[in-house]
């Protein structure tokens, strides 16, 4: 499978829903054993997530992303967010979904590691 870009999100940036800008809205990275999403996805979800239990120091939810910087060039937009980390944890991952806490918890993209 390959990373995933819902439908709705697609629409929401044409309607200005997600503040990429550096003072703009809170996201998260949360990761998942299998992915629970598809593209007729919206929001967030808990299904499938990494387990908070047994010491994996993971915290249900994702870690917020910090340091987003929107670039654009000439046929190209991006958002880049610095590295976030999982301090002394254990954690087994397959999928990871950025999603806008701001927002209603709005899916914006589900990334696929390959294993």
């Amino acid at each position: 499978m390959a990373n995933v870009i819902p439908y709705a999100f697609r629409g929401e940036l044409f309607t200005g829903t997600h503040n990429f800008a550096t003072s703009g809205d809170d996201f998260k990275l949360a990761l998942y054993t299998a992915n629970p999403y598809d593209t007729s996805s919206t929001v967030y979800s808990a299904t499938n997530e990494v387990s908070s239990a047994g010491g994996t120091n993971y915290v249900t939810t994702g870690n917020t992303l910090t340091g987003n910087a929107v670039a654009a060039s000439t046929a190209v937009a991006s958002c880049d967010f610095d590295n976030t980390e999982w301090t002394s944890a254990t954690i087994t991952a397959a999928y990871g979904a950025i999603y806008n806490d701001d927002q209603g918890d709005k899916l914006c993209v589900v990334l696929d590691f390959s294993g």
